[in-house]
Formats: structure tokens, C-alpha cells, sequence
């Protein structure tokens, strides 16, 4: 390559490193909310499965799960379930379906695609097509 054509090169290479950089940034948000859900879905089919098995508590192995989960990810789930223990299979099936719904409002967001709050909103009493 001749030493005029080197400095047109790297400035194409750095050019591209940096619109790879860009478009990180802008998707990576996005592939965690997408693990966070994929995250929360099998805490909750676990979770459902006792329910539906009859379970009132959590087998250790589940709630060691949903804390370390909780203390990595949600800061408003590990403050929710400080406050119960577990032995309240429902208390906790309810947080993590509450962090699932804020991970989905999170998604929403960052897709920029309505979510039900913003057809809440839209829909308010008194509209026709309101329930």
C-alpha cells in the first residue's frame, strides 16, 4: 500500500471502528432487556410450576435464584423481596412478575413501541373504545 493511500485507510478504519462503537451502544441496551426477560420468564415458569403443583414455599435452590438475581439486575425486586420470605410462593411469583413488567416498559422505551401505560393513556374512561 503506497504511504498516500495509509492515512486514507486507517481514517476508514477508525471510521468504521467508531459507527461499530455507536451502534453497540445503541443494541446493547436492548439484548439485555431481551435476557432479562428470557431471565424473568424461566424464574417465573418455575415459579408456576409449584403453584400449580399445589407448593405454598420455595425450595432454596428457587429463592437462592430469584435473590441473585434480584441483587444483580433489579435493585426495586430486592428491596420488594427483603420484605418476604420464602415461604410466600405467591408474594414472590407477584415481584417477579411486577420486574418482569418493568423490564417489558424498559423494552418498550428503548424500541420506542407503545406499551399498555401509554394505551391506558390513550384509552381513558370515557372514550368509546375504553373497557
Amino acid at each position: 500500500m503506497s504511504s498516500k493511500a495509509a492515512p486514507h485507510y486507517e481514517s476508514a478504519v477508525r471510521d468504521m471502528s467508531q459507527a461499530a462503537a455507536e451502534a453497540e451502544l445503541t443494541h446493547a441496551p436492548v439484548r439485555l432487556a431481551y435476557w432479562r426477560m428470557t431471565a424473568l420468564d424461566t424464574l417465573l415458569a418455575r415459579l408456576e410450576e409449584l403453584r400449580v403443583a399445589g407448593e405454598r414455599a420455595l425450595p432454596e435452590d428457587i429463592w437462592e435464584q430469584v435473590v441473585a438475581y434480584a441483587g444483580r439486575h433489579d435493585a426495586e425486586l430486592a428491596d420488594r423481596i427483603q420484605a418476604i420470605t420464602a415461604d410466600d410462593l405467591n408474594a414472590v411469583h407477584d415481584a417477579v412478575f411486577e420486574a418482569q413488567g418493568r423490564v417489558m416498559l424498559q423494552l418498550a422505551e428503548l424500541r420506542r413501541v407503545p406499551n399498555w401505560q401509554d394505551l391506558d393513556l390513550t384509552l381513558a374512561p370515557g372514550d368509546d373504545e375504553a373497557a
